[in-house]
């Protein structure tokens, strides 16, 4: 019986310390840049003035090319009247 709460107090510790390296490699893991490599048509979100630096988190291909966007909503607005965004350029 003694051995038994031996164990599990021993498993108990080792699941701490597996939670805690998990932790770790989350804390540490960097954002997954999906949109990397893509030459975009200007380096800022025309619908919100966003730099594309800050990151993207949509595309819209128009006229033969591709334009980034820090949201879903910024893409849909700039899809809504495209010519209208493209002349504040």
């Amino acid at each position: 019986m003694l051995s038994l709460v031996f164990t599990a107090c021993s498993n108990h510790s080792n699941n701490q310390e597996a939670i805690q390296k998990a932790k770790e490699k989350v804390q540490k893991a960097e954002p997954v840049n999906k949109f990397k490599g893509i030459d975009f048509a200007v380096n800022k979100d025309l619908a919100c003035g966003m730099p594309l630096a800050a990151g993207v988190g949509d595309t819209a291909h128009f006229d033969s090319k591709i334009y980034g966007f820090c949201s879903k909503e910024c893409k849909d607005s700039f899809l809504t009247d495209p010519q209208k965004y493209l002349a504040k350029k």
